[in-house]
């Protein structure tokens, strides 16, 4: 038992020390007394750094998006018959929808309804030299007194942007169709805000933590421990680590993740330390023998904060605005709880958990946009659209804006401008571009007021979309992010080997781990297509994960090896439904920049399971004052995040970190829209640490 009790601790708490040996942790205030208590701290000064080391920027967002500067070919469609056909030249637009009747008759013009857009408003495609650089300081100050404790972590990062951005400025577009508008506490009409987290009618969602533009400061950690005999209790503001693992998080189900710093990009030896979102709760810890451990807690619901919009490491195209509905929706008064029991018998171990949560990462759907804009005049399919919402629809000279606030689009500035564009994001976010249009159009009544049909091909799909955005001038999409319930069960169990002393298969720690959802959320409602319908299905989670020390020379200490594979059933890593994987996106039907061959895209046609194998290794030298290290996530279906990484401490509190992310989302060829990490491909980057420990 005591061996293996030793053998997992030490193996899972190598990445907790190469955290502390990376500045998060250093002893300090030993021995000092403050209001009577022992009082005791660490910390560090740290400057952080992504350098890019590719010309590739971050398509998700507006300054790299790839249909900046580009001319597409856009063709409307005639919404008699479905638009299966153009509309005609010299043909009036109302022709055979019983609206002759209209006092002015606007008609195609004789070229047909056709549009070139070669600049999306004149955004630009501009070059970051960095993703990130920050300036961090963290504290850990703890009081004891006797069996109680007050234990507290204190973080600040300040991000001074300017050098090494290129941000784009909504505030440039002010005077076009009404600006970028957004919703409420919207990241969309603003600058890029680097660190706030803002939700719909509540501009600090998170308890301990003031954040804006360029500076974070919070309270990870801040909780009052009591340990009585068996009993360790602790109510405060904390994170529950079950499970630690490099990428992977079957047991690692407690909290989510603050992935607005450096996303998953950090070291992953690390083990998610940075990116656990703290909950406020009560979390009971019972030795109840030698051999078994019970673990519980109830906590304030956090979800996971994703980058914001047009931020370095955003994921979500910042065309289509997210209205984060935790507070408006009450999700903040809501509450998950769990139990783990954990049993150490000899070689093995055995460990059970269950876990009712609201999931943190949400799921995304189509909501209305509530904004007010017309339709521009100055294009005959928004003059005739206006005209058609003032005088059949009622809408009092407003045009089409009224109706327009009641379904899920914004007439606003760089936003979609193209079929073209919308089949080749869609597959990319894993949607189903097709029918994600029809959702927008059956569960809103407004779409059809404004003669949208639901399509059953790709032909009529893409003269509908292009008869839109050439009357709006482009549009902007509004999603909202809703939380939903869900239980998971899980069952793990470890073996330590025994072996030949020193060999390869002494000590050799064996886990699997396995969980259970029986009714899951996905990412996007629906499955893949935003539609108001929450799409729930059962989700088998296992894993195997091997791991251990070994010493291949007398004069280097031990090498740490982890190998670990994952299998999920019906999402990948991220939470979002296979049945979005293997669209490619096509060409309009009339060449682009973009495929050039007239061909339609291939809508996505999901796949069956997801796997992943994660690789890694450390390696102290004499002294520790080097150390190597490397990491590699791979996704079998064609994609690849390899991380190497070395340390250099000169000296007890000085700390030098270099890793570096190479992310190739379509290895071999593989269509991007089939891998995992196609999402990151843009993020090739150098990381640097400078850290000072205190």
């Amino acid at each position: 038992m005591k061996k293996l009790k030793m053998k997992t601790c030490g193996a899972i708490a190598a990445g907790v020390s190469m955290f502390a040996s990376a500045g998060a942790q250093a002893a300090g205030g030993a021995g000092t007394k403050f209001l009577g208590a022992d009082f005791s701290y660490n910390g560090f000064l740290r400057l952080e750094a992504a350098v890019k080391t590719t010309s590739d920027d971050n398509y998700w967002n507006q300054n790299a998006y790839k249909f900046n500067g580009q001319t597409i070919r856009r063709v409307a469609g005639n919404p008699v018959g479905g638009f299966q056909m153009p509309l005609a030249p010299g043909q009036a637009i109302y022709d055979g929808l019983g609206l002759d009747g209209l006092p002015i008759q606007i008609r195609v013009p004789a070229n047909g309804i056709t549009s070139s857009d070669s600049n999306r408003d004149g955004v630009p495609n501009e070059h970051s030299f960095v993703n990130y650089h920050a300036l961090r300081f963290e504290a850990t100050p703890t009081l004891a007194w006797g069996n109680f404790s007050i234990i507290t972590r204190i973080r600040a990062l300040y991000d001074p942007g300017g050098a090494g951005y290129v941000d784009f400025d909504p505030a440039a577009y002010r005077f076009k169709n009404g600006g970028i508008k957004g919703g409420l506490n919207s990241n969309y009409s603003v600058k890029p805000n680097y660190f706030g987290y803002r939700v719909e009618g509540n501009s600090n969602p998170v308890p301990l933590e003031f954040s804006g533009r360029n500076y974070l400061v919070d309270l990870p950690a801040f909780f009052a421990q009591y340990q009585q005999g068996p009993l360790t209790l602790r109510i405060g503001n904390q994170t529950v680590a079950w499970g630690q693992a490099l990428f992977f998080r079957v047991f690692d189900a407690a909290n989510g993740l603050d992935l607005r710093r450096h996303l998953i990009l950090d070291r992953a030896i690390e083990e998610y330390a940075d990116e656990r979102a703290s909950a406020l709760g009560g979390r009971l810890t019972w030795q109840a023998t030698d051999q078994i451990v019970a673990d519980a807690f109830v906590q304030k619901f956090q979800p996971s904060v994703l980058p914001n919009p047009n931020t370095p490491y955003n994921i979500i195209p910042s065309q289509f605005t997210i209205r984060d509905r935790y507070s408006q929706y009450g999700y903040d008064n809501e509450i998950n709880y769990g139990l783990r029991v954990k049993g150490d018998f000899g070689n093995y171990a055995l460990q059970a958990f269950a876990i009712r949560r609201f999931n943190p990462l949400g799921t995304f759907r189509w909501t209305r946009s509530d904004v007010n804009q017309a339709l521009p005049n100055d294009n005959a399919l928004g003059a005739a659209f206006n005209q058609y919402c003032n005088l059949v629809l009622g809408t009092g000279g407003q045009g089409c804006g009224p109706i327009l606030a009641n379904t899920p689009f914004e007439v606003a500035p760089a936003g979609v401008f193209s079929a073209e564009e919308w089949f080749y994001y869609a597959p990319a976010v894993r949607v189903n571009p097709v029918k994600a249009l029809n959702s927008a159009i059956n569960d809103f009544a407004a779409s059809q007021q404004l003669l949208a049909q639901p399509v059953d091909n790709t032909q009529a799909a893409n003269n509908q979309l292009d008869a839109f955005f050439i009357a709006g001038d482009g549009l902007h999409g509004h999603i909202e992010r809703i939380y939903v319930p869900e239980t998971l069960v899980g069952l793990g169990g470890t073996y330590v080997t025994e072996a030949e002393p020193g060999s390869i298969f002494d000590q050799l720690i064996i886990n699997l781990e396995g969980s259970y959802t029986p009714s899951k959320a996905t990412a996007f409602s629906g499955g893949d297509d935003l539609s108001q319908r929450i799409y729930k299905t059962e989700e088998f989670v296992g894993a195997l994960v091997l791991e251990k020390y070994q010493r291949f020379s007398t004069d280097f200490p031990a090498t740490y090896l982890l190998a670990q594979y994952l299998y999920q059933s019906k999402t990948d890593l991220v939470g979002r439904s296979l049945r979005g994987y293997g669209g490619r996106p096509g060409s309009n039907p009339l060449p682009s920049f973009i495929g050039g061959q007239g061909t339609q895209p291939q809508l996505p046609d999901g796949v069956t399971g997801a796997h992943y194998v994660a690789l890694a290794f450390l390696q102290p030298f004499p002294n520790y004052i080097w150390e190597v290290s490397a990491a590699t996530l791979i996704d079998p279906r064609g994609s690849i995040l390899v991380q190497p990484a070395v340390q250099w401490k000169p000296q007890g509190n000085l700390t030098v970190n270099l890793f570096y992310n190479y992310v190739n989302g379509h290895l071999f060829g593989a269509n991007p829209n089939n891998t995992l990490l196609s999402t990151v491909s843009f993020a090739d980057e150098i990381g640097i640490r400078l850290g000072f420990q205190f």
